[in-house]
């Protein structure tokens, strides 16, 4: 089983990532030291790879 784009988004706002407006379906969330995390919206499973890249981006790795 895969991740889904509320779980991603739960967690990212748990850790107190901030969201700023995305484009299109896109969320965008930002944190001090850490960069953007980019989490695509048009998915309720996110694909492996993207949330591989998410998960690499917000340090979960």
């Amino acid at each position: 089983m895969g991740h889904t784009v509320r779980e991603v988004i739960k967690r990212l706002r748990d850790e107190e990532w901030q969201e700023s407006p995305g484009k299109g379906s896109h969320r965008v969330f930002r944190k001090e030291g850490l960069g953007n995390v980019s989490v695509p919206t048009s998915y309720k499973e996110l694909p492996k790879g993207t949330y591989g890249n998410i998960a690499k981006k917000a340090g979960w790795e």
